[in-house]
This record gives C-alpha cells, sequence and structure tokens, in this order.
C-alpha cells in the first residue's frame, strides 16, 4: 500500500511541477506580449500626435492672425488628446488581431486576453462563467 501512495504523490508532484511550469511559460508570453504591445502603443500614440500637430499648423496658417492665437491652442489641445485616443483604439484592434493571426489564446493568461476582447466576446465569457 505505500508503493502506491509513493506513486501517487509522485504523479502529483509531476503535475504540479507541469501546471508550474505552464504558468510560467504563460507568465512569460504575456509580459512580452505587453511589454512589445506598450512600446507598440507609445510610438503609434506619439505618431498620430504628430500627425494631429502637423494638420492643426495647417489649419492654422490658414486662418486670419487674429484667430491663430486661440484656435492654435486649442488645435494642440485637441490634437494632443486625440493622438492618445487614436493611439488607444489602434493598439486595442491590432492587439485583437495579432492575438487572432497568431493563435496566442491559450498562450497568454486570461486577464491580458481579456484587455483585447470585444464587448460581446467579454459579456459572453462572461454569460458562460456565470452559468457554471
Amino acid at each position: 500500500m505505500n508503493g502506491e501512495m509513493d506513486e501517487l504523490d509522485e504523479k502529483e508532484r509531476q503535475k504540479r511541477k507541469n501546471d508550474q511550469i505552464e504558468y510560467r511559460n504563460r507568465q512569460k508570453t504575456s509580459n512580452l506580449f505587453l511589454f512589445l504591445g506598450t512600446v507598440f502603443e507609445i510610438v503609434i500614440s506619439m505618431a498620430f500626435v504628430l500627425l494631429y500637430f502637423i494638420i492643426a499648423v495647417v489649419i492654422t496658417s490658414k486662418l486670419p492672425e487674429s484667430a491663430q492665437q486661440v484656435t492654435y491652442n486649442i488645435l494642440m489641445i485637441l490634437a494632443f488628446l486625440g493622438g492618445l485616443v487614436s493611439g488607444f483604439f489602434v493598439y486595442r484592434f491590432l492587439g485583437r488581431l495579432v492575438i487572432k493571426k497568431l493563435k496566442l489564446e491559450d498562450k497568454l493568461r486570461e486577464d491580458v486576453l481579456n484587455q483585447f476582447k470585444t464587448h460581446k466576446e467579454f459579456k459572453a465569457d462572461y454569460e458562460k462563467k456565470k452559468n457554471r
């Protein structure tokens, strides 16, 4: 009987070891994905901000001098905020696309996957978990 218990304990230890290895791999993949995604998001947001700044300067240069200062200030604020928001949307869209194309659903943690789900997908998953 003692031999059977040792064999069960060994199987349990091996199962826990494999679970830990899988968890660490998911953790590494998730952290790498988020790091690269964050760097990309910063770059794309700055590109949008620069683009909107250029558009704001062009629009301002077409106005009479009396209205340029106020318009320029307002457009700069809108360009900055618009660039950041545009960067967020593009990051989320491309993140979803990369996850689907590279089939990363089983390689990333659930909380990372939840960041890139659409409202419909998130709601469907919530309903599934609720009905368990």
